[in-house]
């Protein structure tokens, strides 16, 4: 039974999934539910995993949901691999699998990093967009990238201070070069436990209500190592690259929406992005930070969504 009060449409069943081989020895997990409008959701991290639930925020019956797993992460192989694993490869294998299942034209979406990998694609191939929903978003600039590695003991002084402390004093000035020189070398056993440092810091910072288990410790080798390769490539991303690119959306329905106290990935992001973008919705959500699963942020994002695919019918006059 659902409660009265529950924002989430009801879960479809994966009607079709597969593994698509995207070159470089890389092989890409998908799945295929609901009917309807195709909408791509590209998930976190990097590192992360598709989140099935990502799907509820929507009607499945209005929406069909693509979801993969990036280049060495989730169910992709191989599994954890570096090599030939950005973000340009991402935007490309996004590319591989809309013309795999024969899609014209979809909604692309994302969360977090994955709001990032939305955004790159859809500058790259503003065509085959037919909007760009993004939520948390990060835009990997300088700027933000110093406040998650520094900026954060502000507000979490003590879970940064234990995280700073896995590495000598002498180097605490730069953790993103500490932590990657680290995770990235010979050594497997200090690579693993700096990975796992690294995921358990993160996890430290991203919620805003107090969660309901504790995250799992037995994520973070696999989740740091790819995280650390893309924090010392920059994230594959110029300072300014997605800002000053935005002018290739100007055509394309963008909603963004955000926590008003989400200290991953600040609101300072999304709204540089909608300053760019003069006609693009943006939400400033109070009471919510980082994720989409906790009650205030969660109403907001399936309200939101809802309304953006709502939108999107009336222009394909559906």
């Amino acid at each position: 039974m659902r409660r009265a009060d529950d924002p989430y449409c009801a879960p479809l069943a994966v009607s079709a999934d597969g593994m698509l081989d995207v070159g470089d020895g890389h092989h890409i997990y998908w799945t295929d539910s609901g009917a309807g409008i195709p909408m791509i959701t590209c998930h976190g991290g990097p590192g992360g995993a598709m989140m099935v639930g990502a799907a509820r925020f929507t009607d499945g019956h209005r929406v069909r949901h693509i979801m993969f797993d990036q280049r060495g992460c989730g169910r992709s192989a191989p599994r954890g691999r570096l090599e030939a694993n950005s973000l340009q490869h991402t935007v490309a294998d996004m590319e591989r699998l809309r013309r795999h299942l024969g899609i014209e034209r979809w909604i692309v979406s994302g969360g977090s990093w994955g709001s990032t990998v939305a955004l790159a694609y859809a500058e790259a191939h503003p065509e085959r967009c037919l909007g760009l929903f993004l939520v948390s978003l990060w835009l990997c600039r300088k700027a933000d990238t110093d406040w998650w590695f520094h900026g954060v003991q502000t507000l979490f002084p003590e879970l940064w201070e234990s995280f700073a402390a896995m590495v000598p004093e002498a180097e605490r000035g730069d953790l993103r070069d500490a932590y990657c020189r680290r995770i990235l070398g010979d050594d497997a056993d200090v690579a693993a436990r700096l990975a796992t440092s690294l995921f358990l810091y993160e996890e430290g910072f991203m919620h805003f209500d107090a969660p309901i288990a504790p995250p799992d410790p037995g994520r973070g080798a696999d989740y740091g190592r790819i995280f650390a390769h893309y924090a010392a490539h920059d994230f594959f991303v110029d300072d300014d690259t997605l800002l000053r690119h935005a002018d290739r959306l100007a055509a394309i329905p963008v909603s963004i929406i955000t926590g008003r106290y989400d200290c991953c990935t600040p609101p300072s992001n999304a709204w540089a992005l909608a300053r760019r973008l003069p006609h693009a919705r943006l939400e400033i959500v109070p009471g919510a930070g980082h994720y989409p699963t906790e009650p205030a942020f969660g109403h907001a994002v399936a309200r939101a969504a809802q309304d953006f695919v709502g939108h999107i019918e009336r222009e394909l006059g559906r």
